[in-house]
């Protein structure tokens, strides 16, 4: 009798252990991110809310098969992680067209995470040129680079 007693306590324990607990009020979740809404083609060109965009304030290094050198290859990596960290961080996004369109018919805009102009904030940590003509202004990432050149990045060195 005792030994039933103790087995059916130790099934009810393990039966409670088994349920699954409550999920947390949605008032202390996170708010949702912005996973859903924005793409990242590369680190200058996304497409957000459907609409394909372009940095119309920043030029950044391209990837394989557009890089024309490895320098700017590997540059293009470092520069879309960094924005890819950036939108995931990010809880709101404000896209302001700009006027014109890239050469693949993308919508120049300044695209805004949490208030802060994405474009501007790639050129201060060096990981983006500044768009020179508006429209296609290539920065040349694989010569060396001069903080005299037009639209040049800020470039640190250690010594900094």
């Amino acid at each position: 009798m005792i030994r039933k007693r103790h087995m059916i306590l130790v099934l009810a324990v393990l039966v409670a252990a088994c349920q699954k607990t409550p999920d947390p009020p949605s008032s202390i979740l996170p708010p949702p991110g912005l996973g859903d809404r924005v793409r990242v083609l590369s680190a200058d060109a996304m497409v957000i809310d459907g609409a394909h965009v372009r940095l119309a304030n920043a030029y950044a290094p391209q990837g394989v098969p557009d890089a024309r050198c490895w320098a700017e290859a590997t540059a293009a990596q470092t520069t879309l992680a960094w924005v890819r960290e950036k939108m995931k961080a990010a809880r709101e996004i404000a896209v302001e067209p700009g006027t014109g369109f890239d050469e693949f018919h993308r919508q120049l805009a300044v695209v805004k995470l949490d208030g802060v102009d994405l474009g501007q904030e790639m050129f201060e940590n060096g990981l983006a040129a500044r768009r020179t003509d508006g429209l296609n202004g290539r920065f040349s990432w694989c010569e060396p680079i001069s903080g005299k050149a037009t639209g040049a990045p800020t470039v640190n060195s250690l010594l900094d």
